[in-house]
């Protein structure tokens, strides 16, 4: 790929001798090429989003950096161009596969893992959660990434959306982890009481026999829900994917809550779900096989419905979290426009990246007001 942009007069190899070893290949953009691409402007304000993180990259120059150097190669500019290019506000980017990704790179999955590697120990790669299959929910999903748009390789003009992460702790942060963990007691203790009683529990019974002795995850209106209905979607316990892919969805759908909510209490609204986003959430959690099927077996329509329930509730529970810290943390509602949530770890954990994406033409009306009163005070 580098030698056919050579070829074309792209770019540029430059070579470098040192005191030792062989000359390393460090790579300049063709002026003509560079004048080109800045002249790649959206047709519409907001048409790509990081367009000047794009050109960041563009104009940084590069060298064949090992996986151990601070410094960006080529590949890792390609790959990083081709994130921004379906990134949201907040640097999230879903729903992009291996296969469009070797597309748009022409790198093979093994040199994709190499540059999120890398890209995760310069920080430039917040997090990165591995897509997964199941058969029983989700079905095949894709990874999710998070990039740190305020880094020094990405980070745009004021004038552009302002995005910042933060390090935070959320107490219901591992709620779907509880749900796994509460599912997978469920199994164990009928199986003693089948031991024990030489007769088997039914799942309503098993869940009332199981919370008296287990703490229920923390989640909203628990009482009303019937676990016993979603029992069969979490019996791939095992599959630790799963249960980190589950809680980023949770996660994103907190986030889109706790905005709604903030911004009907500014604004004096409600927030009600639409039936596009209940439509889509009954799509994303279930396999394709599961979504139309009609059937008296598992899962029966109360089964997918209690899911969908289950996963909102936990979603609301998380929100709640997020009303309360946000104006902790001193950001101002009125200047957001995104929220995210990036795991930090691979194990289950309540800590978490909070991406705030906030207009900057609201903090510039906010200073100005403050400004006035300043001047008035005198």
């Amino acid at each position: 790929m580098i030698n056919e942009l050579i070829d074309a007069g792209h770019i540029k190899p430059n070579f470098r001798f040192g005191q030792r070893g062989r000359p390393k290949r460090f790579i300049d953009i063709s002026a003509a090429t560079t004048e080109m691409l800045h002249n790649l402007t959206p047709a519409h304000p907001g048409g790509v989003l990081h367009l000047e993180s794009v050109h960041r990259l563009l104009g940084r120059r590069t060298s064949n950096a090992d996986a151990d150097s601070p410094s960006l190669s080529p590949a890792n500019i390609v790959f990083l161009i081709a994130l921004l290019s379906f990134a949201n506000e907040c640097g999230a980017v879903r729903g992009v596969g291996t296969k469009k990704l070797s597309t748009y790179t022409g790198m093979t999955a093994q040199r994709i893992n190499l540059q999120i590697s890398k890209l995760r120990r310069l920080k430039v790669l917040l997090s990165a959660i591995p897509g997964t299959t199941s058969g029983r929910i989700l079905g095949k999903t894709t990874t999710v990434y998070w990039l740190n748009l305020n880094h020094q390789f990405l980070k745009s003009s004021k004038h552009q959306t302002i995005s910042e992460s933060m390090a935070v702790t959320l107490a219901s942060g591992e709620i779907v982890n509880g749900v796994f963990e509460l599912i997978n007691e469920l199994k164990v203790e009928r199986k003693k009481y089948m031991e024990r009683a030489r007769r088997s529990l039914n799942r309503r019974q098993a869940t009332r026999l199981v919370l008296k002795n287990l703490s229920a995850p923390p989640i909203k209106q628990f009482a009303k829900l019937d676990i016993s209905q979603v029992e069969g979607f979490f019996e791939e316990a095992r599959n630790p994917d799963l249960r980190f892919t589950l809680q980023s969805m949770v996660d994103q759908i907190a986030c889109d809550n706790a905005l709604s909510r903030m911004h009907a209490k500014v604004n004096k609204g409600k927030v009600s779900l639409t039936t596009s986003k209940l439509r889509k959430l009954y799509k994303d959690l279930l396999p394709l096989h599961s979504q139309n099927k009609k059937t008296t077996t598992f899962p029966t329509w109360k089964n997918k419905q209690m899911l969908v329930r289950l996963v909102l509730s936990m979603a609301s529970t998380l929100a709640d979290d997020l009303i309360l810290l946000i104006p902790q943390l001193g950001i101002d509602v009125t200047c957001l426009t995104s929220l995210e949530l990036a795991q930090i770890s691979r194990m289950p954990s309540t800590d978490r990246y909070l991406i705030v994406a906030q207009d900057p033409n609201e903090l510039d009306k906010e200073t100005k007001i403050e400004k006035l009163d300043e001047d008035s005070d005198i």
